[in-house]
């Protein structure tokens, strides 16, 4: 089948630099002051918020593991 949308269009900057701008853009900014929560990117449940010094409650990862 020919027509629009059936091949993905080329990368126009690299994977790389995509990557850092989607982190810039989209990753979740915390600071050190008053922070009680850390993003988790669980294996069972997906992302979502763990409070600080609390491992998640469905795959048991804490904050350490992550960084």
């Amino acid at each position: 089948m020919n027509g629009k949308g059936d091949k993905p269009r080329p990368f126009t900057v690299s994977r790389d630099d995509f990557e850092d701008n989607w982190d810039r853009i989209f990753k979740v900014k915390t600071t050190n002051v008053d922070r009680t929560m850390w993003a988790h990117m669980c294996m069972v449940e997906g992302k979502h918020m763990v409070g600080v010094g609390e491992p998640c409650n469905w795959c048991g990862a804490t904050e350490e593991e992550e960084e």
